[in-house]
């Protein structure tokens, strides 16, 4: 392998940059690597870098990097910055195998929907109270879980949630071949249809104009007023106004939200306080150097032979 790419590792958690160079430099070493963890460290590099292997930067950088040839996202969402991909340069984008990070991702849900059918917020309110008082908890095989997105993360909980027995059922925007569930709704005239038959709706959707604000108070108004909605895609597919609007007319019971329309959430936002409301701070799908890394390795030995990169992103579909 000759040295004829320089690569810029961008992250702007500068406690991962130690990690993926552990990984990065064993796995290459023949291949200049350059780290950055502000835009600062990053721009001295940028009139010599052929790939960019990032996550946290802007498609403005792009422009200022003449030599660019190649985009690699550390996650596997790239919904910030291909709005505004320079549509005149060639240049190539890839993202990480939504696989990596999904079996984190699909515990997350499971642990998010035993939360709420065990009953265990009512639980925590009697231990604070010091009250013994009998409550039933519910059981997973009473329910029917709808998965909105069935790529590799939608398909990862589905799996995993499969063994628990609950009725598990999908959307998708197209017609395409879905494991682990029992009926996929396709399309957005079935999509009210989708939601009208679940007791848990988990939205797995990448972030795209087709997307945005989907789940809004139309859809909302065909929930069933116990569903429980669980968001670990991205949050601007929710409109948040409609939601909070659904909650004060009973349409839903709880909402579970790992993601949001603005990040991080606004301090006077009311999910913060809101009853029916549990939230995380996008925590749910960690971008792991060890998880992720290898991905890239694998793309970059594809790249310097010449053979296709995986998981290439179509820039107009923006996904």
């Amino acid at each position: 392998m000759t040295v004829s790419q320089s690569i810029l590792v961008y992250s702007k958690y500068q406690h991962d940059l130690p990690k993926f160079e552990k990984v990065l430099s064993k796995a290459l070493p023949d291949v200049e690597i350059n780290y950055a963890d502000t835009p600062e460290r990053a721009e001295r590099h940028f009139p010599h870098t052929t790939i960019l292997y990032g996550w946290g930067f802007t498609a403005a950088w792009l422009r200022q990097m003449p030599q660019l040839r190649w985009v690699q996202k550390m996650g596997a969402g790239v919904d910030d910055i291909v709005g505004s991909w320079p549509a005149d340069r060639d240049i190539v984008l890839t993202r990480t195998d939504g696989r990596l990070i999904a079996t984190r991702m699909a515990e997350y849900v499971l642990a998010m929907i035993l939360d709420h059918n065990l009953r265990l917020d009512y639980a925590r309110d009697l231990q604070q109270k010091r009250s013994w008082a009998y409550f039933e908890p519910g059981k997973l095989a009473q329910l029917t879980v709808g998965i909105a997105g069935l790529g590799e993360i939608g398909s990862e909980v589905a799996k995993l949630l499969r063994p628990h027995k609950c009725r598990l059922i999908g959307w998708r925007r197209s017609e395409a071949k879905a494991d682990f569930v029992d009926k996929v709704f396709v399309g957005d005239g079935q999509l009210r249809d989708f939601v009208a038959g679940c007791d848990v709706v988990v939205l797995v959707l990448p972030m795209t104009a087709g997307t945005r604000r989907k789940f809004n108070r139309d859809v909302f108004a065909s929930f069933k007023p116990n569903a429980h909605l669980i968001n670990v895609g991205r949050g601007g597919v929710i409109d948040e106004d409609d939601l909070l609007a659904a909650f004060d007319q009973g349409r839903l019971a709880r909402a579970s939200l790992d993601v949001f329309g603005e990040e991080p959430l606004p301090a006077a936002h009311p999910f913060w306080t809101h009853p029916r409301v549990v939230m995380t701070p996008h925590i749910c799908g960690p971008l792991i150097p060890e998880d992720v890394a290898p991905h890239f390795v694998a793309n970059v030995k594809a790249y310097m032979a010449g053979q296709p990169l995986t998981n290439r992103v179509d820039v107009g579909r923006q996904y």
